[in-house]
């Protein structure tokens, strides 16, 4: 089994619109695509925090028009395709959502009224097309966010799966208390894992140690995310923030957090752009997480799926 991961692409950077990065995964041959928040910007220096000013009719307009220049750029469209074949045996696109494609920068679900949200959760379902997951229970109507789970495949054998969280939906201002995923998703999250024994990944759009706008500003929350997944073997795949990082497990936790952020954007709008992506690959007896740049392979781990212990290759 072998996933590429990645996030960030703003269509509007470069001078072609042509976006590379999206050659280079495809010749890695990776049977998932996940998509980690971010696929779109609906602000970008200098104009943060613009979309707030708007109506959700003209929220609505402007964000269908950048998932249709992102959703058509061809060689993206081409990967999309190739592995939505495999959605149903083995392989897909799903993801999940951060600020710049739920609302705008460094935005929290209390900020955004409730037209707006509602229209983001339309429109990224549709373009993500999640709603065509098997039993789709998170988008009945009176369930807000869009966290969910697939099965992950591995030589047409289920393995495990991968969870699919929300960071912004319920999310409020950084403070101890402030939610930010909120007890219905965590209770989701509990749920889920409650009688999964095989391999799992969480996937999040929000990092949550590497960087210092992460999970750890929410205390209670962290700690009950924490609780959840204690002792367990976990995989937490995120983005973000234009750099790629690999974090052992810290703590009590046995969580490595793996980010790789800036397909097709700039970093700090000034100094080029990234194509940034991992490769995660499956076996019965290891993980290899693979981390490249636009100069190629940055950095190699190698996770011991028995004893969970990581050794990086030089």
């Amino acid at each position: 089994m072998k996933i590429a991961f990645t996030s960030c692409m703003n269509f509007k950077s470069g001078p072609d619109g042509y976006q590379h990065v999206w050659d280079r995964i495809a010749q890695e041959q990776p049977d998932y695509l996940f998509l980690l928040g971010d696929q779109i910007y609906m602000d970008f220096f200098p104009d943060l925090g613009e979309p707030s000013k708007w109506d959700a009719a003209k929220f609505a307009d402007v964000m269908q028009g950048k998932y249709e220049a992102q959703w058509n750029v061809p060689n993206f469209k081409a990967l999309r395709t190739a592995l939505r074949q495999r959605q149903d045996n083995g392989g897909g696109v799903y993801g999940t959502w951060d600020d710049h494609d739920f609302a705008w920068n460094n935005a929290h679900g209390s900020d955004v009224k409730a037209p707006v949200k509602q229209e983001t959760r339309r429109l990224f379902t549709k373009y993500m097309e999640i709603e065509q997951l098997r039993n789709p229970a998170h988008l009945d109507p009176k369930i807000d966010g869009i966290y969910y789970s697939v099965p992950l495949m591995h030589q047409q054998q289920r393995i495990g799966k991968a969870i699919f969280l929300d960071t912004r939906w319920y999310s409020k201002d950084p403070g101890d208390a402030s939610p930010l995923l909120g007890q219905k998703q965590l209770d989701y999250l509990k749920q889920e894992l409650a009688n999964e024994q095989g391999y799992v990944l969480i996937c999040a759009g929000m990092p949550i140690r590497a960087t210092g706008n992460g999970w750890m500003r929410y205390r209670d929350d962290y700690a009950k995310f924490r609780e959840i997944i204690y002792k367990r073997n976990v995989i937490f795949l995120t983005g973000d923030i234009h750099e790629n990082a690999f974090l052992p497990p810290a703590g009590e936790t046995k969580m490595f957090e793996v980010v790789s952020s800036g397909a097709f954007v700039t970093k700090y709008y000034y100094t080029g752009e990234r194509e940034n992506f991992g490769i995660l690959e499956y076996s019965p007896a290891s993980t290899d997480i693979k981390l490249f740049d636009k100069r190629g392979l940055g950095r190699h781990n190698v996770i011991d799926n028995a004893t969970f212990v990581h050794k990086e290759i030089r």
